[in-house]
This record gives structure tokens, C-alpha cells and sequence, in this order.
């Protein structure tokens, strides 16, 4: 059964078994792009026809909260993206990447990192802090960091920074992407009512608490067509309910 061929949205894999994204932390701490290990690490789990899914991949600095992740807003980052990706093809295998904001879960210290800009962590779709703790870019342990709760002005820019983000893969070679949509990370919070308090259209009803999904959905469907784009969906932990 599992070496038998399936199609995948327009994907045609000779066999069923798929690379789960799988949270590795061997970045550049400061670029925060894939290191030759990374490169190392794909290319040994390619096969002929079979498909991997990246790690989770920043799309900008708004959602760093560990150390040695990897992004896909620069140009460097893309670049060495493009490394992995083509030691995956040189194999015959076929790689989507798993887009990915962690809103509330980012830590605020992470505004001091070196490749920081004016998207600063910590955002969610509600100022409601997650239970537990975190750690903060010095390696302290602590709470997890009160969230800003981001403007209606700005999901334009937040669907656009996912739109960047699908066309740096696309540029790296990428055959499809992930959105990831669970285990209590931004758009997940979006969804979950638990977080999601808002009043205005992106809050309120299922409709309204899934339209950033939809938006970023229709954004990145012009960079990839609908049949190379995956959401990821799961139950998650009570603590980020």
C-alpha cells in the first residue's frame, strides 16, 4: 500500500510515504537561513517521487521566539532555500514548504534580534497571552509574552508578508507550500475563539475568524495555483485554546 503511486493535488508521487514537517533549529542565529546541515539533512530523506515537507519557516521577523529557526522574507534566505530545494530535486524527490507565523507564541525579546525590522513580535488576533512558559532570546524562562493585538489596517500587510514569503519559495524551487494553520500559531488563533475576541470582520463568527485564512489563501493562489497549496489543520494543545 504505501509504495503504491498517489496523486496529491497536482502532484503525481510514486509512493505514500511524506516527510512531516519536523522542527530541526539548525538555522544561522543571525541570517536565520539554512545552514549546510539543513542542505544535509533534506537530501538524505529525498527519494525518487516521494514528497517532504519543510520545517516551519518564518515568513518575517514578527514571529521569531526560538533560536536557530530558518525564514523566507530575504533574499539570502531564499537563496540558501534554493540549496535545499535543489538538493531534494537532484534526487528526484519533490519538497513543499510549511509557511509559518507563530503570532502570540513569539517572544517580544525577539525585537532585539540582529535581522529585526518594524515588525516587531509579539502580535496575535487578540491581546489574550498564552498559558505556560516561554523563553526569551537570552534563554530565560518566563511567561509567554502579552500580545499586541494587530490593527484591522494592517491584514493587508500581513496577507502581503505571506504573498512575499510563497513567492521566495516559488523562487527557490519549491514544488508546493504548506500553510500552517494549527497548534495554536497565528492563523490558528485567528480561528480559535478561545483567542480570537475581536468585534470587527475578522472576528465574531466562524466566517469572520477564518477570513485571514481565506485572504492569504487567495494571495498566495497567484504565486502557486489552489492544487500546490496545502493548509494545515489539527487539534492542539488546551494551553493555546
Amino acid at each position: 500500500m504505501f509504495s503504491s503511486p498517489v496523486k496529491a493535488g497536482s502532484l503525481n508521487l510514486n509512493h505514500r510515504v511524506v516527510l512531516a514537517p519536523l522542527t530541526r533549529l539548525r538555522g544561522d542565529a543571525n541570517g536565520l537561513f539554512p545552514t549546510d546541515a539543513i542542505v544535509n539533512y533534506y537530501r538524505q530523506r529525498a527519494t525518487d517521487g516521494g514528497l517532504l515537507i519543510s520545517e516551519a519557516v518564518l515568513i518575517s521577523p514578527e514571529g521569531m521566539f526560538e533560536q536557530n529557526h530558518t525564514g523566507i522574507w530575504t533574499a539570502i534566505q531564499t537563496a540558501h532555500w534554493k540549496k535545499v530545494v535543489q538538493a531534494v530535486h537532484e534526487k528526484k524527490g519533490l519538497m513543499s514548504i510549511q509557511l509559518w507565523h507563530t503570532g502570540r507564541v513569539a517572544h517580544e525579546s525577539y525585537a532585539q534580534h540582529p535581522i529585526a525590522d518594524f515588525r516587531k513580535p509579539t502580535v496575535s488576533a487578540s491581546a489574550v497571552r498564552a498559558e505556560g512558559k516561554s523563553t526569551s532570546m537570552t534563554g530565560e524562562k518566563g511567561p509567554y509574552s502579552l500580545p499586541r493585538q494587530l490593527r484591522t489596517d494592517e491584514m493587508e500587510r500581513l496577507v502581503n508578508d505571506y504573498k512575499v514569503a510563497a513567492t521566495n519559495a516559488k523562487e527557490a524551487g519549491f514544488d508546493c507550500i504548506e500553510l500552517h494553520a494549527a497548534h495554536g500559531y497565528l492563523l490558528d488563533q485567528f480561528l480559535n475563539d478561545g483567542v480570537n475576541k475581536r468585534t470587527d470582520e475578522f472576528g465574531g463568527s466562524f466566517e469572520n475568524r477564518s477570513r485571514l485564512l481565506f485572504l492569504i489563501l487567495d494571495a498566495c493562489s497567484t504565486v502557486f495555483p489552489y492544487s500546490r497549496i496545502a493548509v494545515r489543520l489539527s487539534p492542539h494543545s488546551c494551553k493555546f485554546t
